[in-house]
């Protein structure tokens, strides 16, 4: 099925999904869970297609900046958003999947030429003291650590923002014009490997794997959820998630997840 992409816009209509069983999904670019590419549209974007395929669902998906995504589920002008934290769940008073949907970890990089590799906040705090800047992505979630410098160093921590924040800071890192930047090696590495970029390498990483989740608006049904949880099982017990997460290149979740 073709990925539909329409206008920020259009979204201030009300939909109905239960009359068309429409779902309206939105998330930003992070490749390889959510790409905007129709012929490798993402793990997730697949995941979600191949499930409502098999149930008599029509996905109706939207490339939008994750923290405008956030407010438009919270107002349930949206169904769904992927790829979101616990803490995304939680702040939002959203409905969320049972399953994991995917995970990312908290890795630096940085240009080859630089030395400094995360050792602690401490490091990271003496590098930005120094006049380093750290790019980060808009509306994610980030450690205590990451929150408290952006309160005390604010004005050298550069928070992207728009469709494909990610591989905007990871241009911005390559020209030198930001220091070191803060994301997941999954799809970093995706990023770097499309984009053709090689003068850029890892530097580390701060705590542990986190789990992500399909977040669902406040009156989504509990039927739908349902749905797609056991979708998303009977697509790894036969192979079929497993197929898609090879065509990307990454590791199934579920081995961290359930650490």
């Amino acid at each position: 099925m073709l990925l539909k992409y329409i206008s920020v816009i259009i979204l201030s209509v009300s939909f109905n999904t239960v009359a068309n069983e429409t779902l309206n999904v939105g998330s930003d670019e992070w490749c390889p869970y959510i790409c905007n590419e129709v012929h490798k549209p993402g793990v997730l974007i697949e995941v979600i297609n191949e499930i409502a395929k098999h149930n008599g669902l029509d996905i109706n998906f939207n490339i939008l900046p994750l923290a405008r995504s956030l407010i438009l589920l919270q107002q349930s002008k949206l169904d769904m958003v992927l790829a979101l934290t616990a803490e995304h769940i939680e702040e939002y008073h959203l409905k969320r999947s049972l399953e994991v949907y995917g995970g990312w970890y908290h890795d630096f990089y940085v240009i080859k030429t630089n030395q400094w590799k995360f050792s602690s906040i401490e490091s990271l705090k003496k590098e930005i003291e120094q006049g380093n800047t750290l790019g980060i992505i808009k509306g994610y979630k980030y450690s205590n650590g990451i929150t408290q410098l952006q309160e005390t160093s604010g004005q050298l921590i550069y928070s992207a923002s728009g469709n494909s924040p990610l591989s905007n800071i990871l241009m911005m890192l390559s020209k030198q014009r930001i220091s070191m930047v803060l994301d997941s090696r999954f799809n970093i590495e995706y990023e770097l490997q499309n984009s053709n970029i090689s003068n850029l390498k890892y530097a580390g990483t701060e705590g542990d794997f986190v789990p992500l989740y399909i977040g669902y608006s406040p009156e989504f049904k509990v039927k739908y959820i349902n749905i797609f949880d056991q979708g998303l099982i009977k697509l790894r017990a036969t192979g079929q998630l497993s197929k898609i997460l090879k065509r990307y290149g990454i590791p199934d979740w579920q081995a961290k997840s359930l650490n």
